[in-house]
C-alpha cells in the first residue's frame, strides 16, 4: 500500500504537471499559427512560425501520450483477458505493462542517443540548439515509465483486474 501511495503521489504531481505544460504548450501553437496566418494575408509571413509550431506539436504529442497512458486511454483488446480467472487477468496485466516498460526503457535509451547525435545541431528559423527538441523523446517515456510503476502497483493492490491505466 505505501508503494502505491508513492507511485500515485509522484505520478499524479507529474501528470498535473505536463497536464500544464500542454495546456502551454498548445495555447503557443495556437497562437504561432494565429499569427503565421495573420501575417500572410497581411504583411510578409514569419519566418519562425512555421518551425515554432512543428517543435510544439511534437512536444504535445509525445507529452499528451503520457497522459493518455496515465488515464489507459490508449487501445486495448481485452476479450481474452476478460475471460480468465482474477489471478491469471492481474499476471498478464503485469506482463503486458512490463513489456510496454522495456520498450519505454529502449525509448529512453535510444532518445538520449539522438539527442547526443544532434547536439550541436540549431533550428533554421529560431536557432534553437536541436538537443532540447528531442529532449520530450526520453522525458516523456520516463514519465510514462514512472507510469507503468504505478500501473503495475495499481494491479496487484486493487482488489479485482482491471483496475489499472
Amino acid at each position: 500500500m505505501k508503494l502505491l501511495a508513492l507511485f500515485e503521489g509522484i505520478s499524479n504531481r507529474v501528470d498535473r504537471m505536463v497536464r500544464w505544460v500542454l495546456f502551454l504548450l498548445i495555447l503557443g501553437m495556437i497562437t504561432a499559427i494565429t499569427l503565421q496566418i495573420i501575417f500572410r494575408v497581411f504583411f510578409d509571413s514569419l519566418v519562425w512560425t512555421e518551425e515554432i509550431s512543428r517543435y510544439l506539436l511534437v512536444w504535445s504529442t509525445f507529452l499528451g501520450a503520457t497522459m493518455a497512458y496515465y488515464r489507459g486511454m490508449h487501445i486495448n483488446v481485452t476479450f481474452v483477458v476478460d475471460a480468465m480467472p482474477q489471478k491469471i487477468q492481474k499476471s498478464v496485466q503485469t506482463l503486458a505493462i512490463l513489456a510496454s516498460m522495456v520498450f519505454f526503457a529502449l525509448a529512453i535509451k535510444y532518445g538520449i542517443d539522438y539527442m547526443t547525435i544532434q547536439i550541436f545541431q540549431v533550428s533554421a528559423a529560431l536557432r534553437v540548439p536541436m538537443k532540447w527538441v528531442y529532449l520530450v523523446m526520453p522525458l516523456s517515456f520516463a514519465i510514462m515509465f514512472l507510469h507503468g510503476l504505478t500501473g503495475i502497483s495499481r494491479v496487484w493492490v486493487s482488489k479485482e483486474a482491471g483496475e489499472t491505466p
